[in-house]
């Protein structure tokens, strides 16, 4: 690193449906709070929206236009206020939301950070031609995730999509 001020206020986006999901959050959030670049984290989860007029939004189904627009508002007000973007991106469950949000932290020219993870490490590797040309750096969770709370997130060094075929 050749800068160690924290600067960096990052996006932290991930799909947040399953068990395997929500544990890799802690222990992101870990170690980017040991990084000496980064000054901010902000996790759309910790910001969730409480609609009291919903009735059991826990039970799925259609959820209120009152959570929708105020959910949909606070996600892109962390993205508007972010330098940079840190998706924990699970290779097994493409997830809609993920593809958005890098895509707009990109139209927005700020970098992105893709820690991709996979519960098969044995299965081919495959990514789609956007998310691949799309992120600045690539640091596979399943064998770097440590490189989180060392990674210069002031100059923010590209290290392209290697080694997966892209479709």
């Amino acid at each position: 690193m050749t800068n160690s001020v924290p600067t960096a206020k990052i996006y932290l986006g991930t799909p947040f449906y399953t068990d395997a999901e929500r544990a890799r959050v802690p222990k992101a959030q870990e170690l980017l709070a040991k990084n000496p670049t980064v000054a901010n984290v902000f996790f759309p989860f910790d910001q969730s929206f409480v609609d009291p007029e919903e009735e059991n939004p826990e039970i799925g189904g259609i959820r209120s236009m009152t959570w929708r627009q105020a959910t949909y508002q606070n996600d892109l007000n962390g993205l508007s206020n972010a330098t940079c973007g840190v998706f924990l991106y699970d290779m097994d469950q493409i997830d809609d939301g993920s593809a958005f949000e890098i895509g707009f932290l990109r139209a927005c020219h700020k970098p992105v950070i893709l820690v991709p993870f996979t519960e098969d490490p044995n299965k081919d590797k495959v990514m789609n031609l956007m998310i691949a040309q799309g992120v600045t750096t690539i640091i596979d969770g399943n064998t770097e995730f440590e490189k989180l709370a060392t990674y210069d997130f002031n100059s923010t060094p590209a290290n392209p999509v290697m080694g997966y075929k892209i479709i």
